[in-house]
């Protein structure tokens, strides 16, 4: 557990009362977090259950219908006048074969829906990886700021006398200057890392719906090791939760063609009624059976059947599409993974581990009197810039293997203690 101690005034923003027992963030346990809180997954939950509902609709007939008809035939057919209850039907209609189409056609939104929360949980976990893999770069910025206001302050402290009054080393004007300048910079470098840092704990703690007095200790940005082989992403891919609701949703359309085919006529009705009426006799009921069908005089049926076929051949086309972008984005983030997997590793042999050994044998110089002021901040600079641009490598590397992860329909197992590349140690 670390604190976060500025020597510039710190934005109120950043600074967090943190508790020695706060658990240090890792991209397991902020899925585990944004996976119970996700408006996203609660909203693929609540479709669920509606399109379940639908399909229990689906499969219901219709109510039946009671018709009554009160008129004053009667009295005036025995004088006897007022109005009398004459009519009572009762009706139901029949929905023959247009039902097991229709509960087809609702089984599979309902499926479709199913397989929509695991495209959504995907895509949640994409957005809290990217918020992560910002928050460890930003809190490795703000660590990189601080140490180098530290060593300018160290540089500054140099020019001037020991306790026993005895001057460490002397620096001419134009030295001093030129320390004013550096620890300057160090100091505008760290308020400028401290406002990404708070950026990046606020959208952190939106995502995870978390106090901020919750954030602690963040899991260090380690390079990654290698890469997932293509093969083995290009295969998982057939199985991408967004083709899987597509699918589905194109043999949702297919059963609409059927249910187009039995649905364009009204379901036929039977009715069974009863009446009264005037005899020789008096008054007595009258009962009878009624069947009633549509006659197709226009030819909807042809109609209809062809939207529901041109409605699946865009589903068709649609999965085709989808498909065929997935497939580019994943060959293109491959790529790109790969050129900064192979960046990273190359700028630390060739640029970071040289410019640190150039500051360690500068300092040594300078140390013992053949070097002077200037070449140790120069030194410093180099060091310093180039630890940053390591750390937006590998921070490019990690946000670009979430995307990865994407593309090829990799879902994160949040209850695993092991993921797929390493989240957590120092660099």
């Amino acid at each position: 557990m670390f604190f976060r101690t500025c020597r510039s005034c710190v934005l109120l923003t950043v600074l967090w009362s943190v508790s020695a027992s706060a658990e240090t963030w890792t991209l397991q346990n902020s899925l585990a977090q944004a996976m119970k809180t996700a408006p996203e997954l609660q909203q693929a939950q609540a479709e669920v259950a509606a399109q379940r509902e639908q399909a229990r609709l689906s499969g219901m007939w219709p109510d039946p219908s009671i018709e009554f008809r009160v008129d004053n035939k009667l009295g005036k057919d025995d004088g006897s006048g007022g109005l009398d209850l004459t009519d009572v039907t009762i009706s139901q209609p029949i929905p023959v074969s247009r039902l097991k189409h229709q509960q087809a056609v609702a089984d599979a939104y309902v499926r479709s829906a199913e397989l929509a929360g695991g495209y959504k949980t995907l895509a949640v976990q994409n957005r809290v990886a990217q918020a992560f893999h910002q928050l460890q770069f930003a809190s490795a910025h703000l660590e990189l700021a601080e140490k180098r206001l530290q060593l300018a302050d160290d540089l500054k402290r140099q020019s001037g006398k020991n306790a026993q009054g005895v001057v460490v080393r002397y620096l001419t004007p134009l030295e001093k200057m030129r320390l004013d300048i550096i620890r300057e910079e160090a100091h505008q470098q760290l308020t400028n890392a401290e406002g990404k840092y708070s950026e990046a704990v606020n959208e952190f703690v939106r995502l995870l719906a978390i106090d901020p007095q919750d954030v602690g200790a963040v899991a260090s940005l380690n390079p990654v090791d290698e890469l997932p082989q293509l093969a083995q992403l290009q295969a998982a891919q057939q199985q991408h939760p967004q083709l899987n609701v597509q699918a589905q949703n194109l043999q949702a359309a297919q059963a609409e063609i059927d249910l187009a085919r039995t649905s364009q006529l009204a379901d036929p009705t039977i009715s069974l009624s009863r009446s009264r009426d005037t005899f020789n006799d008096g008054r007595d009921d009258v009962y009878g059976i009624m069947f009633n069908v549509q006659i197709p005089i226009h030819d909807r049926k042809d109609a209809a059947v062809s939207k529901a076929r041109y409605q699946a051949s865009q589903q068709r086309i649609e999965l085709q599409r989808m498909k065929r972008d997935l497939q580019i984005n994943l060959k293109r983030s491959y790529t790109h993974s790969h050129h900064l997997l192979e960046q990273a590793k190359d700028y630390q042999q060739r640029v970071l581990k040289p410019a640190q050994n150039m500051l360690r044998l500068t300092q040594r110089g300078f140390n013992s009197g053949e070097l002077n002021m200037l070449s140790l901040v120069d030194a410093n600079s180099t060091y310093f810039d180039a630890r940053l641009r390591y750390l937006e490598l590998i921070y490019q590397t990690h946000a670009e293997l979430a995307d990865l992860r994407f593309y090829a329909g990799q879902l994160l197992d949040v209850n695993s203690q092991t993921t797929p590349v390493t989240d957590q140690g120092g660099i």
